[in-house]
């Protein structure tokens, strides 16, 4: 893990300045209505509970917890006769914990969700215990979050907090007057992207695969134009890639493109605040209106105009796009290690003689490799109201000792191979067996599920997360090289488990893109959005959208984005860099 980068600084004086500051923090802001102010965190040092004793308790009588989710419709998230209600897991923490878990709503979409909590908060009636704080900025405003600071330095475990002091920057965002309003919810990180090839391909024209972006060039005129299938017909092109929602996009993303010219992140069109990174002063800057940016899309633009890339890339999202790579019509792609299973694995289907392999990023004219990759995936906020809140951190202290380990004092051999056999794996022969049931020869009986899926257990299982499991960034690192040497190696933690069940394509990709940890970029934007960034941020996101797909597919001159720029800042994009650095400059203050 890189230091720089990845802004570890769990040093053992960092976190006690780090939980010292969160015992003492206090607001200044007074709230005048009465039933809407919220409790304060108290002034006077908090002792931590004994975490040997607190991981033992069982509540009695039960505690109930309520919360609210947004739930797609998974074929593999419960068995018959369970629901999100009533499963495997809310009987586990009611028989074991004595919590019970209720739903206060749960909905299809994340507007609705949306929806529903302001309508709650407008006609001021109980919000769900624990939920997902999309609009946290607007609930810190009103009153109605519980302050955390006492909370985290009392019942968070020892490990726990020091993850929490590592990442002290994704707190910002549910952070005012120096008291914590939210817990994040921290990603893997591990889907930085690498570039996938065509392998065969190569091989049928005799090509190495490439370094930098010139190379790059000349494999995607080969991919285009030199007949790599073999057939006789030109129906193939060099690079896919999904353009409708911006320039980075969970797979088929063109961010390492922009990454080999910029120092920046690429544009999302979905957010004003994605993405902002510091210059050399410290000043954070828009990727989106660059300088930098302009020879990246020169570039797009003549790839757009050679015909190396899809030509329908910009109405295509992410999993539209990835399709002519899997049918065999395009050679090249970017995206995450996972990819080498699903979906590139399904392009041997229709050619079992293709293959795919990942390869490092190429580096621009000067050497640069950037690619975005996300730190969290929002955070949890909790009503003031919220009376048990030890229970919570029980809870969540226990699920992250699946990431710590055994030493952690939190830490249940219940779950050492898994949640639940039968559920997310299966003992069989002396070995515990997480996928590929059939091909392990397990009887057909003990699956976890008729069609031979693995269950996905994150509704079941991680309610009080909003389906987020509890993760440690880079924690399963390690494991990509272990396993791939060694598939029956141990693994030291649940990360490098869930690393273990990976194909071995996707481990060679995990430690491919590993080799270039230097070049993982992080949004350094995690406020709430500004005003001028809520009333214009739709408006400077269209004019985005359209500027770059313009310029790419040749209806518009490079130096259209000159004239963007200008567009852009006069039409709120001057206010919204002022907001965002006025944020940032905040965040320095100690």
């Amino acid at each position: 893990m890189k230091p720089k980068k990845r802004r570890l600084l769990g040093s053992t004086a960092f976190i006690l300045a780090f939980t010292a500051c969160m015992a003492a923090c206090s607001s200044d802001k007074e709230n005048t209505d009465a039933s809407n102010e919220t409790p304060k965190p108290t002034t006077e040092a908090v002792k931590a509970v004994d975490h040997a004793q607190q991981a033992k308790i069982k509540f009695d009588p039960p505690v109930t917890i309520t919360t609210a989710l947004v739930q797609e419709q998974l074929d593999n998230a419960f068995k018959t006769g369970e629901t999100i209600e009533d499963n495997v897991f809310t009987r586990w923490m009611k028989d074991n914990m004595g919590i019970q878990v209720k739903f206060d709503f749960i909905v299809g979409k994340q507007t609705d969700f949306d929806t529903k909590l302001r309508l709650l908060l407008a006609s001021d009636e109980k919000l769900p215990d624990v939920f997902t704080g999309s609009f946290a900025a607007d609930l810190i405003d009103a009153g109605k979050l519980l302050p955390l600071n006492d909370a985290i330095e009392q019942y968070a475990s020892p490990n726990l907090k020091q993850l929490f002091a590592q990442y002290p920057q994704a707190f910002e965002s549910v952070t005012r007057d120096g008291i914590i309003y939210g817990i994040p919810r921290f990603l893997s990180a591990d889907e930085g992207g690498v570039m996938w090839i065509r392998e065969d391909w190569l091989k049928r024209l005799n090509l190495t695969a490439p370094t930098t972006i010139v190379e790059f060039e000349k494999l995607l005129e080969a991919f285009t134009n030199q007949d790599p299938d073999g057939n006789g017909k030109p129906d193939t092109f060099g690079l896919a890639v999904s353009l409708k929602d911006g320039m980075y996009t969970w797979m088929a993303s063109a961010d390492p493109i922009f990454g080999a010219f910029s120092d920046y992140m690429a544009p999302e069109f979905r957010s004003i605040t994605q993405f902002w990174n510091p210059d050399a002063n410290g000043k954070l800057v828009y990727g989106a209106v660059d300088p930098s940016a302009k020879p990246f899309l020169e570039t797009m633009a003549r790839w757009k105009n050679s015909g190396y890339i899809d030509p329908e890339a910009g109405v295509k999202d992410a999993m539209k796009a990835v399709e002519p790579a899997v049918q065999g019509n395009a050679g090249v792609l970017f995206g995450p290690n996972w990819m080498g299973q699903w979906p590139l694995e399904d392009t041997a289907k229709s050619n079992p003689d293709a293959v795919w392999k990942a390869y490092p990023i190429p580096a621009g004219p000067e050497g640069k490799i950037g690619r975005v990759v996300n730190l969290t995936g929002g955070s949890l906020v909790f009503s003031k109201d919220f009376k048990h809140i030890d229970a919570w951190f029980a809870y969540l202290n226990k699920m992250y000792a699946r990431q710590f380990g055994n030493t952690d004092p939190y830490y249940d051999p219940t779950f050492e191979a898994g949640f639940f056999e039968g559920y997310d794996y299966v003992n069989h022969n002396g070995k515990t067996i997480k996928n590929g049931f059939k091909e392990s020869g397990v009887p057909q009986d003990k699956w976890p599920l008729a069609s031979g899926k693995t269950m996905d257990m994150k509704y079941a299982l991680y309610a009080l997360h909003g389906a987020f499991a509890p993760t440690v960034p880079y924690l399963g690192d390690p494991g990509y090289k272990k396993f791939a040497d060694d598939p029956n190696a141990l693994a030291a933690n649940s990360a490098e488990e869930r690393v273990k069940s990976l194909t071995k394509s996707q481990l060679e990709a995990g430690n491919v893109r590993q080799t270039q940890s230097s070049a993982d970029k992080f949004n350094s934007f995690q406020g709430a959005p500004s005003e001028t960034m809520q009333s214009k941020g739709a408006l400077l996101n269209k004019l985005e959208s359209e500027a770059y797909l313009k310029i790419i597919y040749g209806e518009k001159p490079v130096d259209y984005f000159d004239e963007f720029v200008k567009e852009w800042r006069a039409s709120g994009g001057d206010q919204v860099i002022s907001d965002a650095n006025a944020w940032y400059e905040s965040t320095k203050k100690k």
